[in-house]
């Protein structure tokens, strides 16, 4: 990857917002594959950190699952020999991690075409399933979250 501050803008703007403007100082011009591995492998651990800390009810096999994946993405990133391929890692990584967070990582290699329309070919509750619910005083924070990032644009 050749140096322009665009490559990888997305990331590295999540890298600050997760992970501070210490993050976007060090990734903004950065092309060196072990401060981006240290980067990546700290987000993985920032969003297993927020799994563990934020999901209050879960069977035991979920939360191994989870970590299973973390320390997979781990270590998938530590492999990594180019930029593109920890891209490649960690977007597999986020992936996996993201679909047994809405309750299964679907398993579809004998298939040839999968549509992605909203349906039942997406209904992932087959072994458990997720409720997202918010307390009044969590409802009036969001309120005020909105209302403060409205008035940031």
């Amino acid at each position: 990857m050749e140096y322009d501050m665009s490559n990888a803008y997305a990331l590295k703007a999540l890298m600050e917002r997760v992970l501070g403007n210490k993050a976007w100082r060090e990734l903004k011009h950065c092309q060196d594959l072990a401060t981006w591995k240290k980067y990546s492998k700290r987000l993985i651990s920032a969003v297993h950190a927020s799994i563990v800390s934020t999901v209050q009810v879960s069977d035991e096999a979920w939360f191994e699952e989870i970590s299973f994946e973390v320390e997979h993405a781990k270590k998938s990133l530590d492999t990594a020999k180019e930029l593109d391929v920890l891209f490649a890692n960690l977007s597999a990584a986020l992936g996996t991690i993201s679909f047994l967070q809405v309750g299964l990582l679907p398993q579809r290699h004998q298939q040839d075409n999968v549509a992605t329309r909203p349906g039942s070919n997406w209904k992932l509750d087959v072994v458990r399933s997720v409720q997202y619910v918010q307390s009044n005083n969590q409802k009036e924070l969001q309120a005020a979250h909105n209302k403060s990032l409205k008035q940031d644009k």
